[in-house]
């Protein structure tokens, strides 16, 4: 089972944030913050799945977690977090009970512009009522 989402805000780890904020200071977001950017972004996509697992019918889980371009900061610290594999194979088996593989994003798309905008809706609607508001605007402020 999942845990909530203040549990999984309570792992922290100076050298993934000290690492992403030497390899990544010009970012928008600063290490702290897309560190947990990610956090909520790891347990945003196992809450999905279980959802989507529970309700396969629901049409409007019917969507991808996806790192979107406007979400590199997050991206980046994903980066990070993945050179330090013990840490993150733990944080991983701890937190989400599975190994939460990075995937990276194809130029390949076999969506119709009308599917993806369809898709991106529902992710848009689902971060927001999942996350919040704030979170919404942090990730798609562009």
């Amino acid at each position: 089972m999942l845990p909530s989402l203040p549990d999984i805000l309570r792992y922290y780890n100076e050298n993934v944030i000290f690492r992403y904020e030497k390899d990544y200071s010009t970012g928008k977001l600063k290490g702290t913050e897309a560190f947990y950017e990610l956090l909520k972004y790891m347990w945003l996509s196992c809450k999905h799945t279980q959802d989507l697992n529970k309700n396969p019918n629901d049409i409007n889980l019917h969507f991808s977690c996806t790192v979107h371009e406007e979400m590199k900061d997050i991206d980046n610290m994903w980066h990070t977090f993945l050179l330090f594999t013990q840490d993150y194979y733990a944080f991983c088996q701890q937190y989400l009970g599975v190994f939460f593989h990075h995937v990276p994003a194809t130029s390949q798309s076999n969506l119709s512009k009308e599917e993806y905008e369809t898709e991106l809706s529902r992710y848009l609607v689902y971060i927001d009522a999942n996350l919040g508001e704030e979170t919404l605007v942090k990730w798609f402020d562009e």
